[in-house]
């Protein structure tokens, strides 16, 4: 190949409150804001970005296989979104996560629990997305006891 892949440059994410979002990514999660468009707010993951944006930022534009821009119109075409997921440090961290979260409205779907690969959480936020706090164990490791 003659190219290369090296992390995940954005995720543009719709969300119907900008105010609930700011509070969940911001105020409880502590993800630091790069660039505050108003409905359309950039957040840094590490060296990734979320881009958060309201349903009339995400209309359906030629770019995303829309036929015409029109103010007001729906959704950007049939994308969906199975879930996000964030890495954590260590299994601990997975714990502590999920106290957190669940203190700030989230609801735990799943977990924290132990699998093959790692440690893991699966929770719904307060937007109504389901996201992952996943500690992930390379493939060569051992996993504790």
């Amino acid at each position: 190949m003659t190219f290369s892949i090296s992390g995940l440059n954005h995720l543009g994410l719709i969300v119907e409150d900008m105010a609930v979002a700011r509070e969940w990514f911001v105020g409880t999660l502590g993800l630091e804001i790069s660039e505050d468009r108003g409905e359309l707010l950039f957040l840094h993951v590490g060296r990734d970005v979320l881009a958060i944006k309201t349903p009339r930022m995400a209309v359906s534009k030629p770019e995303h296989g829309g036929e015409t821009v029109t103010p007001g119109a729906a959704k950007a075409g049939w994308q969906t979104l199975d879930h996000y997921g964030f890495f954590a440090s260590s299994a601990e961290e997975v714990d502590q996560f999920a106290a957190h979260v669940s203190a700030h409205g989230a609801t735990i779907l799943k977990g924290p629990y132990d699998r093959s690969d790692g440690r893991s959480v699966y929770f719904r936020d307060p937007l109504g997305n389901v996201g992952e706090y996943l500690f992930y164990l390379p493939k060569n490791s051992v996993k504790a006891p």
